[in-house]
């Protein structure tokens, strides 16, 4: 309906008070006859962008399941998330200590990344505003199955990834717009270095 697109974003923009808020939120909307639609929301405290995929898988066999009038047949996790934190925090050890994994590290970057500019002088389209308002958006690009087979064999006969390649040709071309020879360009990465915990939310 009409009023569904502003409702869900209204209360997309909720933001969680984590002193006394359980940081994940499930609104049912009423549509139509008999129609519903479900909004999740959660922190990125609770759950990260890899969390989305076995999330909606978790919850889509339990929809299924209920509505059938069975109960979902979930597989036990090999590992819980808790599991995770724990052996994250032996392995890296706390920033506090000056011989951890984790001070080493931080350590490396810090080092890495001083000196770094804080804004790099890109030419843009638009005055960038005073105060930044955080909003994001999406940018589809289509590219060409011709333009993919040649990244994946440039790839494959460099020893990277396509990801790799791309990744270098946006510094390339970050560079070429101006914003120098050491470009740094961040990536998400998910943190799951075993298999174990791919099917994890968390």
């Amino acid at each position: 309906s009409d009023e569904l697109e502003p409702a869900l974003a209204a209360e997309s923009r909720h933001v969680f008070v984590l002193e006394g808020e359980v940081p994940f939120r499930v609104t049912l909307f009423a549509v139509g006859e008999g129609g519903f639609v479900v909004l999740l929301l959660m922190h990125h405290i609770v759950a990260d962008g890899w969390s989305a995929g076995p999330l909606v898988r978790d919850l889509s066999v339990a929809y299924a399941a209920r509505v059938s009038g069975d109960v979902p047949g979930w597989e036990p996790l090999p590992v819980q998330y808790a599991d995770f934190a724990l052996w994250q925090r032996e392995v890296l050890g706390e920033e506090s200590d000056p011989g951890s994994v984790l001070a080493r590290q931080l350590g490396f970057w810090r080092k890495e990344l001083a000196g770094l500019p804080e804004l790099v002088g890109l030419p843009l389209d638009r005055a960038r505003p005073v105060v930044a308002g955080h909003a994001g958006a999406l940018v589809d690009v289509r590219v060409p199955a011709g333009a993919h087979r040649a990244l994946k064999e440039l790839a494959r006969s460099t020893g990277a990834t396509v990801f790799m390649v791309v990744h270098a040709a946006l510094a390339a071309l970050l560079s070429r717009l101006g914003a120098g020879s050491d470009v740094p360009v961040g990536t998400v990465v998910a943190g799951r270095s075993d298999e174990a915990l791919d099917d994890l939310v968390g």
